[in-house]
């Protein structure tokens, strides 16, 4: 039975969002994956956990992280993080030239949002932020 909150979660992308390059698989930085949300009207949702991203769908994880604040959460709306980063570090999208931040697109959905409207979504996973600093293998002695 098809469920009336959306567009089961997939590896199966709309052809107008493949045309695009957003895609399975797809590594996209994360500047240009907000601009094309914007410009192609879906919301993106990173996660800090490759097998979390993999395994579990976007509708459990809002299910079982509904009384997290959504800063501690294993997952975020891309919008919210940048927000957030900026706020932060107002150099923070300056830095991004620097150290750009690349995200692997997992899974295509749709999910019911307040008044019942479908919202399409894409799932992608952040890089593990000890692969971006070089600092831990210095050998230390006694």
């Amino acid at each position: 039975m098809e469920s009336s909150t959306g567009i089961p979660e997939g590896r199966t992308f709309p052809p107008d969002l493949e045309r695009i390059g957003v895609a399975p698989g797809a590594k996209i930085d994360i500047r240009d994956l907000d601009t094309l949300s914007k410009h192609h009207n879906f919301h993106v949702y990173l996660y800090f956990e490759e097998d979390l991203a993999r395994d579990s769908t976007l509708r459990k994880d809002l299910q079982e992280y509904s009384d997290v604040p959504d800063l501690e959460r294993p997952f975020i709306r891309l919008d919210a993080f940048l927000r957030f980063a900026t706020e932060s570090d107002p150099l923070f999208i300056q830095r991004l030239n620097e150290l750009p931040l690349v995200v692997e697109v997992i899974a295509y959905g749709e999910i019911a949002i307040r008044g019942g409207k479908n919202t399409p979504y894409v799932k992608g996973v952040m890089p593990f932020l000890d692969e971006l600093t070089m600092e831990e293998d210095t050998p230390g002695g006694p």
